[in-house]
């Protein structure tokens, strides 16, 4: 059973049972580099939906009202990197790391809240969602499946990576104090290894760079605090 809950009991939130016109396919909304995005947890609601193959798929929708948002970035290669969190970043100047200076970081890669919508979007998905999200949110898919993963209440902070440029969760943690813990997001790992641990254990190894998925300032940037607080 899913740890996700509301002011009533988890069990009386009514499933909405949906028809999809045509075949159900996932990989069809994952073009495009996706969205990185903080926000808080207002609702949620369930769905199962069923195509014209047939195929039941049972979801989580979750409406979340966005705080920061950022496109996803990837090497060449593939490799998922740290987006640029800001068009600045603090670098330590003085004795001792005692006083640092601003300078340009290059392009953000904030987005606004109208790119978001643009990126992610797609008609008959809302359709299915807009007369339940609450004014001031973003609807967000997870499997029914991957809830369990997680512990989250309406009013908690998340942090989420989507599937491409579609409203579909890739990667969901939640945000506790300004550290993101109990989740699948650092590392992209199952729940239980916790942000901070993925950071402690990257400066151990002496590696000064960061996994794929990873949120923290990669070492050598000279920045002393989180850029999500920017």
């Amino acid at each position: 059973m899913s740890r996700i809950y509301h002011n009533t009991s988890l069990q009386n939130k009514p499933v909405h049972s949906e028809r999809f016109d045509r075949a159900w396919c996932l990989s069809s909304y994952e073009r495009g580099p996706g969205v990185l995005l903080e926000g808080k947890l207002m609702d949620v609601s369930r769905h199962s939906i069923s195509d014209t193959n047939g195929q039941k798929v049972r979801f989580y929708v979750l409406y979340i009202k966005p705080g920061r948002i950022h496109q996803r970035k990837f090497e060449a290669s593939g490799k998922e990197v740290e987006p640029n969190f800001s068009d600045t970043r603090k670098v330590n100047s003085g004795f001792l790391m005692s006083s640092y200076k601003v300078e340009a970081k290059g392009e953000s890669d904030r987005l606004t809240e109208d790119q978001l919508s643009h990126m992610i979007n797609k008609a008959e998905l809302v359709k299915i969602t807009d007369k339940l999200r609450p004014a001031g949110t973003w609807a967000f898919w997870y499997p029914e499946s991957e809830m369990e993963k997680t512990e989250l209440e309406t009013g908690h902070e998340v942090r989420l990576k989507t599937r491409g440029n579609s409203p579909f969760i890739f990667s969901l943690a939640k945000v506790d104090s300004g550290t993101v813990t109990r989740c699948n997001f650092a590392g992209d790992e199952k729940a239980g290894a916790s942000w901070t641990d993925k950071i402690m254990a990257n400066k151990a190894d002496g590696s000064g760079s960061q996994k794929p998925g990873g949120g923290g300032a990669a070492a050598g940037d000279g920045a002393e605090e989180d850029e999500w607080d920017d």
